[in-house]
């Protein structure tokens, strides 16, 4: 489990003031909207964390034009976009949730950000074998904006998890093991867990390092959503 210390919160809300961002009464500081995201189609959970509103599209000025296209062929202009062939299995990534985080750990210590590509969702899966099973058409959130949320929120938590591994022991000190919540939901034929995170020695006593916000799972692979995380 991790545990934050007064001086912790007391960082975070200095940090937070500084950025000029807003600080809840928990101690969350809550994300930027990023650039070229539309307000009304976000909100806060209660830590702090950015989310698609459930009815995001339905609050942009633009809807009504929007909507003269189903949600079938705005999945099908997004692919399009992207081009490439349409992928029938996630690849890359680890054969377990253990071997995925020790191996984005490992990577992190080393900031070897290209070799993270193969283990992390990439568009081209979220458009083929994630979008279109999860019920996010269904709340309104077109796939390239659900997209972007992504990808914004993946940048920034990648910013993160590099700090964190910078400030931690050294790569040759190993970690004790990995953790997640115990929550796992099933999305199709993908099942979503996470929180995830890697338990270090700090002070002598185990702490989790949640590195990770989602992780997918399909024919016995697994990636992560995004490089998003609770940090």
């Amino acid at each position: 489990m991790l545990v934050i210390g007064c001086d912790t919160d007391a960082r975070r809300r200095a940090a937070a003031l500084a950025a000029d961002t807003t600080v809840l009464d928990s101690g969350a500081v809550r994300e930027p909207i990023p650039r070229g995201i539309d307000p009304r189609m976000v909100e806060w959970r209660g830590d702090g964390v950015l989310i698609p509103s459930p009815d995001s599209l339905r609050k942009t000025p633009g809807y009504v034009v929007d909507s003269i296209f189903p949600p079938e062929e705005a999945l099908r202009r997004f692919r399009a976009e992207l081009g490439g062939d349409a992928p029938v299995a996630l690849t890359g990534g680890a054969p377990s949730t253990d071997a995925l985080l020790r191996r984005y750990w490992g990577l992190l210590q080393a900031r070897d950000t290209m070799a993270m590509t193969p283990l992390v969702m990439s568009a081209r899966e979220f458009a083929w074998l994630y979008y279109p099973e999860s019920d996010e058409a269904d709340q309104g959130l077109a796939p390239n904006i659900s997209w972007l949320l992504l990808s914004a929120n993946s940048g920034r938590g990648l910013a993160r998890a590099l700090a964190a591994a910078d400030t931690s022991s050294s790569p040759s000190s190993p970690i004790l093991g990995t953790a997640c919540t115990p929550a796992v939901a099933s999305v199709g034929s993908n099942r979503i867990s996470g929180p995830c995170g890697v338990i270090r020695l700090v002070g002598g006593r185990p702490d989790t390092l949640w590195l990770v916000q989602r992780i997918i799972a399909r024919g016995g692979i697994f990636k992560l959503m995004s490089f998003a995380n609770e940090l």
